[in-house]
């Protein structure tokens, strides 16, 4: 059985929450998996279990870019990080509750010999194709006002541009992207602070962004208080529904993809991405046609021109 609402028990007994229902089709499969044996195994209801499990596996899923699987999600590592991480609006008991919820689900759905390992190495998020990319362009100049439009344009700027993640292209003001000449750049400073060069096919929507804004706003949606992970879901569910699957873990995919293939050396590109080993990499190097080799290490060569 399953409920409604942010925890609230509707008539018909369905579950349909209001922040992630553009995605529940695609999240209710492992959220009701997770939630009917949690409730089985420890005699809980169904309706206190929903809210949490659909707002984590929200979180895992756009965010840390976590393949839609129960045992994958429901891991202490990844409950740990999303209270750290993914919370930064709730109140300190709040994260407590969820926590202690969150783990109650995780000791019920996911083997105990499984508990101590990582998340496997082998299935990262796949990147977008050629047609998905065009689609998410004529997308976001379809938005019903200048302001969703130009948000829209520099969410895809950020994420398929400079590789950025969900917290770091939140986190971008005005000051941090340089315009001048004839390239853009993006400062990071959330994270592992680096100098983003943006692909150029991107580049027009953060000159025309910055254009429009005056100093030290939010580049993506301005008259923000702070920096929250949910605030790109929240644009989206805002929006006119869609089908796409709007992400920005699958555009930091897709930049990484695109660098591969340009022949950029594997240390300038980890570099740039603020990653700290080849082994990130070469998971990305399944995505490649060939699954060649990672190019050696070659002069600077960090901004392709496709």
């Amino acid at each position: 059985m399953t409920y409604t609402g942010d925890g609230n028990e509707a008539g018909n007994g369905t579950f349909a929450p209001k922040k992630a229902a553009r995605y529940w089709t695609t999240l209710e499969p492992v959220v009701t998996a997770a939630v009917t044996k949690t409730a089985r195994m420890t005699g809980r209801e169904p309706r206190s279990l929903y809210p949490v499990a659909t707002a984590f596996v929200l979180w895992a899923w756009q965010t840390k870019g976590l393949e839609l699987d129960v045992t994958r999600m429901f891991r202490r590592r990844v409950v740990e990080e999303y209270v750290h991480r993914g919370m930064g609006s709730f109140t300190r008991g709040s994260r407590a509750t969820y926590r202690s919820v969150l783990l109650i689900i995780v000791d019920a759905v996911t083997p105990p010999s499984e508990l101590p390992f990582p998340i496997p190495r082998s299935d990262p998020t796949p990147p977008y194709t050629s047609p998905e990319i065009a689609a998410l362009r004529s997308w976001a100049s379809a938005q019903g006002s200048n302001v969703r439009r130009r948000d829209a344009a520099v969410l895809l700027a950020m994420g398929f541009g400079a590789g950025l993640t969900t917290r770091e292209l939140l986190s971008v003001r005005t000051g941090d992207i340089d315009v001048r000449g004839d390239d853009v750049h993006i400062l990071v400073w959330s994270g592992r602070p680096r100098l983003v060069p943006v692909l150029p096919a991107w580049q027009p929507g953060l000159r025309a962004a910055i254009g429009e804004l005056s100093d030290d706003q939010w580049v993506f949606r301005i008259g923000r208080t702070g920096v929250r992970s949910a605030q790109v879901t929240d644009f989206l569910h805002r929006g006119h529904t869609t089908e796409l699957d709007v992400r920005p873990a699958r555009m930091r995919t897709t930049w990484l993809l695109t660098h591969l293939k340009a022949g950029t050396p594997p240390r300038d590109l980890l570099r740039i991405a603020g990653l700290e080993n080849l082994a990130a990499l070469d998971r990305i190097r399944g995505f490649l046609p060939s699954r060649a080799p990672l190019p050696p290490t070659t002069p600077d060569r960090t901004h392709p021109r496709d």
